[in-house]
């Protein structure tokens, strides 16, 4: 499966990173870098240390936006720490990006192989969305779109109402919710069940040492913040498990709604609604994943990094 990931690392994005080095059924054609739990600028320097990390020096990196279409840029680094990756420290990146940026990247790359690229979107969806703004034709080139994104019944983690993927830039999820690409969504109600706790760290033994310790220090601060934030004791590894299901799609239910995202609400920007009655009358435009397996997953992540 030829995969195009854009990303925003972010702690649950490095984990992704690792996930996907370890499935061999993946073969990852670029790393798209977008603004969102950090700055790109920070952001692309993860996706260059992960990058190294894990032996993925063959892959292009390109850096892409540095802000959303329309909002003010947010950030998140009391959720992922002033460098984005918690407690954890790598060396400096010796690699560097490409000269294209990453919505051209997305262009060149598709337009290559038409029909066959899955864009698995684990951040705001900025670059997709630009590119897509560039070269409307793109959407019926895209063979799928998987995305981390959105809650349908689960509280919001950037609002009471919204999820932070979609809160950073609601504009760009707007563009994509209605370009009539083959879109599965994978939203909190999903992620939030897949909680990774020091258990979970305990079962890593055996895994490559340098890999382990970078799980081990980035998921501390991650379970310190949801911990003291949020009354949860462990941390959703909410992008693994899109990342997942690329290769694993039985680990969730997936249900046929059509959705669409409040842009212009007082207390509700950002917020997807799903029609589970068809009160609209329009036909689906997202597949959403509303029940997962969660040992399964549990079980997957660490059999997998246990590979590597």
């Amino acid at each position: 499966m030829k995969v195009i990931l854009d990303t925003d690392p972010g702690i649950d994005d490095a984990l992704a990173f690792v996930l996907l080095k370890a499935m061999p059924e993946i073969k990852l054609q670029a790393i798209t870098v977008t603004h969102g739990n950090t700055t790109v600028e920070k952001s692309t320097t993860n996706a260059l240390k992960l990058v190294e990390l894990l032996g993925m020096q063959d892959i292009p990196v390109a850096i892409g936006a540095n802000q959303p279409l329309v909002k003010a840029l947010s950030v998140a680094e009391e959720t992922h720490g002033d460098t984005g990756l918690g407690h954890a420290v790598l060396p400096p990146p010796t690699i560097t990006v490409v000269k294209e940026n990453a919505a051209n990247l997305i262009i060149e790359i598709v337009n290559a192989n038409p029909g066959e690229v899955t864009i698995l979107c684990i951040g705001p969806v900025t670059n997709l969305a630009l590119a897509l703004l560039k070269e409307p034709s793109l959407r019926k080139k895209i063979k799928s779109v998987v995305s981390m994104a959105g809650t349908i019944h689960y509280p919001g983690n950037a609002t009471p109402s919204s999820e932070y993927n979609v809160f950073c830039d609601p504009e760009s999820f707007d563009i994509l919710l209605h370009s009539g690409i083959d879109l599965t969504i994978v939203p909190l109600d999903v992620t939030y069940q897949c909680l990774f706790t020091k258990d979970h760290v305990a079962r890593l033994k055996g895994v490559r040492a340098d890999i382990a310790e970078f799980i081990d220090r980035s998921t501390a601060f991650y379970m310190e913040f949801h911990a003291e934030y949020q009354g949860i004791q462990g941390c959703a590894i909410n992008d693994p498990l899109a990342a997942a299901i690329l290769v694993k799609p039985e680990l969730v239910t997936l249900r046929d709604y059509y959705l669409d995202v409040e842009l212009h609400g007082d207390f509700t920007t950002a917020k997807i609604s799903a029609d589970h009655f068809n009160a609209t009358g329009n036909p689906p435009n997202a597949k959403v994943a509303m029940e997962v397996d969660v040992e399964a997953f549990m079980d997957f992540f660490i059999e997998r990094v246990k590979l590597l």
